[in-house]
């Protein structure tokens, strides 16, 4: 039985027909312009980059950090005794 390689063409077309579709009616029922839009964007990028940051420096991560760093040391002085 021979098989036909037409099928990944069509889905490729219909996946790039749909997103232009999207696209379209995205920009056609935007609630704001272009510019607003860009900008909040920029806003929330900027505030989720901050937030990581804070995530990250932050004091549980300081704290879990310390503990783990103790709880390497006891163990590897415990390996040392034995």
């Amino acid at each position: 039985m021979q098989r036909s390689n037409t099928g990944g063409g069509a889905l490729l077309a219909g996946l790039l027909l749909g997103a232009l579709i999207g696209a379209a009616a995205g920009i056609w029922k935007a609630p704001r312009s272009g510019r607003e839009t860009r900008s909040w964007i920029l806003r929330g990028g900027r505030d989720a980059y901050a937030n990581v940051g804070k995530a990250i420096t932050g004091e549980p991560v300081a704290d879990a950090l310390a503990e783990g760093k103790s709880i390497a040391q006891q163990r590897q002085a415990s390996l040392s005794r034995q």
